[in-house]
């Protein structure tokens, strides 16, 4: 498995409350990334305009 559309078809096969276990997941997940592209965000600005977005990648 490798494309989002095979994923999103896997999961829709699955049980109900696997389901909701994969769901909670992605929402533990988008949390983290979330957390972590704002806590990136605040290094850079408070690394200043000179080190340029290093922590985003950028």
């Amino acid at each position: 498995m490798s494309t989002v559309a095979e994923i999103e078809a896997a999961i829709e096969q699955l049980p109900t409350q696997q389901m909701l276990e994969v769901a909670g997941w992605l929402d533990e997940r988008r949390g983290m990334i979330t957390t972590s592209e704002a806590l990136f965000l605040q290094l850079d600005k408070e690394d200043g305009e000179a080190a340029g977005n290093q922590w985003l990648g950028e």
